[in-house]
C-alpha cells in the first residue's frame, strides 16, 4: 500500500511539472509572436512618420538672372553664400567675377576680372562667408589659391597650398567653408583630403586618404558646418555624405549610388546645413535636392530637370537664409538663381 501511494505521488508530481513546462512554452510562444508583431507595428509606424515627413513641399518663390555679362547676369554661376545680413554672393565663373545681391535678388555690386593678380580670378569655383558676415573667401582652380575680401570686394590677403605637406601644384581644392571660430576648411579633390587654415592662410592640419572606408574619400567636394561645429562632406566618388566633428573625428556616413530616396549620383557638389541642423544636398545629375536630419534620415526631396520656373538643370550649390528659411540654389545651366520655401 505504501509503495502504491509513493508511485501515485510521483505520477502526480511529474504531471504537475510537465504541465508547468507546457504552460511556460505556450506563454513564451505567445510573447515572441506578439513581440514580432509589435516590432512590425513600430516599423510600420516609422514608415508612416517618414512618409508624413516627406510630404514637406518646397515651392518656388522667386528667381533671377539670365545668360550674359551685364549686372545681374551670369555665365555658368557655380557657387553661392549668404551672410548673416541676408546678402547673397554668387561666383559668376564664366565672367571671372563675384556678384553680390540682396536677398530678394536686387543687384548690389560686383568685383573681379580675368587674371592672376590680387582681386582677379581664373576658374573661380567656390565662395564662403565667415559667421561675422565681414569677410568673403574664394577659391580658384586655375590660379590655385584662396583669396580673402571684405564684404564689398576689397582685397585683404591670399594664399596657396605649397606649405600643406605636399607639392602645391598637386592640390586641387574645390570647395571651402568657415567654422564658427573663423578657421577655413577646403576639400582637396586631388589629395582626397580636408585642409584646415586659420583666417590669414596659415596651414594648420590635414586629414583623410583615398578610398571608400570611414574618413576616406573619392573626389571630396562640398563642405558645410552645423551650429554645433560638426562637418558634413559630399564624398562624390563614393556617392555618400560623411559627418565629422571639427577636429576630423568620424561620426557617421549615409548614402549609396542610385536614384532612390537617400541615394545619390556620383555628382553631389553642394551641401548646406540650416540653423535647425537639417542637411540639404544637391544632386547635379538628378537635378534634385534631398533634405536630411543630422543622422541621415530623409526628410524631403524636390526638383526635376528642365528650364521652367522651379525646374533645375545641373544645379551646383545651395545655401539657406536662416532668418527666412528660404533655400537658394545656383541653377547653373539655366544661368540663374532660384529660391524655394517650404509650403
Amino acid at each position: 500500500m505504501t509503495e502504491f501511494r509513493l508511485l501515485a505521488s510521483r505520477k502526480t508530481f511529474v504531471g504537475f511539472v510537465m504541465g508547468q513546462i507546457i504552460l511556460s512554452i505556450f506563454y513564451l510562444s505567445f510573447y515572441i509572436d506578439n513581440f514580432h508583431h509589435g516590432t512590425e507595428l513600430i516599423v510600420f509606424g516609422q514608415q508612416q512618420d517618414q512618409n508624413k515627413e516627406l510630404a514637406e513641399n518646397y515651392t518656388i518663390e522667386r528667381s533671377w538672372g539670365s545668360k550674359g555679362a551685364g549686372d545681374g547676369q551670369f555665365m555658368n554661376p557655380h557657387s553661392l553664400a549668404i551672410d548673416r545680413f541676408g546678402n547673397v554672393y554668387i561666383t559668376d565663373t564664366g565672367n571671372n567675377r563675384v556678384e553680390k545681391f540682396s536677398s530678394n535678388g536686387t543687384f548690389l555690386e560686383k568685383w573681379g576680372s580675368n587674371g592672376n593678380r590680387d582681386g582677379q580670378f581664373d576658374q573661380l569655383h567656390d565662395i564662403a562667408v565667415d559667421p561675422t558676415g565681414n569677410f568673403v573667401y574664394t577659391v580658384e582652380l586655375a590660379n590655385h589659391r584662396v583669396q580673402k575680401f571684405d564684404g564689398n570686394g576689397t582685397f585683404i590677403t591670399k594664399w596657396g597650398f605649397g606649405d600643406t605637406g605636399g607639392a602645391g601644384a598637386n592640390r586641387r581644392p574645390h570647395q571651402l567653408a568657415v567654422d564658427s571660430h573663423g578657421y577655413v576648411y577646403l576639400t582637396d579633390r586631388a589629395g582626397s583630403e580636408v585642409l584646415k587654415f586659420n583666417n590669414i592662410g596659415r596651414f594648420m592640419e590635414e586629414w583623410g586618404t583615398h578610398g571608400s572606408r570611414d574618413k576616406q574619400f573619392v573626389k571630396p567636394h562640398g563642405i558645410a558646418f552645423d551650429s554645433e561645429g560638426n562637418m558634413y562632406i559630399t564624398d562624390m566618388g563614393n556617392s555618400r555624405i560623411q559627418k565629422f566633428d571639427r577636429n576630423g573625428t568620424f561620426i557617421l556616413t549615409w548614402g549609396s549610388y542610385g536614384t532612390g530616396n537617400g541615394q545619390f549620383s556620383d555628382s553631389i557638389p553642394g551641401i548646406t546645413v540650416d540653423s535647425k541642423g537639417f542637411v540639404y544636398v544637391i544632386d547635379r545629375l538628378e537635378s534634385r535636392i534631398q533634405k536630411f536630419d543630422g543622422m541621415g534620415t530623409l526628410i524631403a526631396k524636390w526638383g526635376a530637370k528642365g528650364s521652367s520656373l522651379g525646374e533645375l538643370n545641373k544645379p551646383e550649390d545651395i545655401a539657406i537664409n536662416n532668418k527666412t528659411g528660404e533655400v537658394f540654389i545656383t541653377d547653373t545651366q539655366n544661368s540663374r538663381v532660384q529660391v524655394f520655401q517650404i509650403k
